[in-house]
């Protein structure tokens, strides 16, 4: 969802969005077994822009996983040679940014 207010005077807009990603339980790989189950996880991410274009100025902060869930969000088995070791990919961790640009 992104909503933009629009100032009267001086060309300033200020925009917020929020960003909802969520995927249901699924299986790590095609065997469908217990060992690979991936629970249902969820991300949120928001951001704050504030922009006067007549100036060329931005001001931008944000945020990404908003909550800092750690899901894991997919495995893969290596192969025997390797000792059947399991690697795991799983979200970044909540992560703050601010971002300031002017234009000449």
């Amino acid at each position: 969802a992104q909503y933009t207010f629009f100032a009267d005077k001086g060309g300033w807009e200020l925009t917020f969005r929020g960003d909802y990603y969520t995927q249901a339980k699924s299986f790590a790989r095609v065997y469908n077994t217990e060992y690979d189950r991936l629970r249902g996880w969820s991300n949120t991410n928001a951001q704050v822009t504030l922009v006067n274009k007549d100036k060329g100025f931005q001001f931008q902060f944000y945020v990404k996983n908003v909550f800092d869930n750690k899901p894991l969000t997919d495995t893969y088995t290596n192969s025997d040679d390797g000792g059947l070791t399991t690697n795991i990919f799983s979200l970044e961790p909540r992560i703050y940014g601010l971002n300031l640009s002017k234009k000449f």
